[in-house]
């Protein structure tokens, strides 16, 4: 009787130790999804930014560009150098959203990887929940103990 006791003990420990772990495991990763959502907003509301000042040194660009036609050319020299500086001034907002959006697909990515995980994991987790139900329904049948012996024995 102590041994069944104490094999009943063994488990009953053993299998809190692991369900601890695993849902130890499952909030860290929740906690950095959340931390990865909160990341993709951020990197999200940048390149939007990046994109409308985009578009307005383009527009600007063009109005230089009919106002150097209606002026003479005296002042072409002067529009010319304003608008190769807004030119470059361009480029530079280009790249800079080209590195949000691609900061924004990393972040995408690794959030689309933590939902795949968390999924994982919690398909692992009701599958031991099962198999802890089933050992339990077992455990409580009578002759459990000479199965559950044979099963220690085993191991």
């Amino acid at each position: 009787m102590k041994l069944f006791r104490s094999q009943r003990n063994l488990y009953i420990s053993g299998f809190s130790l692991f369900f601890w772990l695993v849902l130890r495991r499952l909030v860290t990763l929740i906690t950095q999804l959340a931390k990865e959502l909160s990341n993709k907003g951020v990197l999200k509301t940048q390149a939007e930014n990046t994109n409308k000042a985009a578009k307005k040194f383009m527009e600007e660009n063009e109005k230089l560009k009919r106002i150097l036609k209606s002026h003479g050319k005296d002042e072409e020299c002067v529009l010319e150098a304003e608008n190769k500086k807004l030119v470059e001034d361009q480029e530079k907002l280009k790249t800079e959203l080209r590195k949000t959006s691609d900061a924004l697909s990393k972040a995408q990515n690794d959030v689309m990887e933590m939902k795949m995980q968390s999924e994982r994991l919690s398909k692992e987790y009701d599958q031991l929940l099962k198999e802890h139900s089933e050992l339990q329904k077992s455990h409580s049948q009578p002759g459990a103990a000479a199965f559950l012996v044979k099963e220690v024995e085993s191991f």
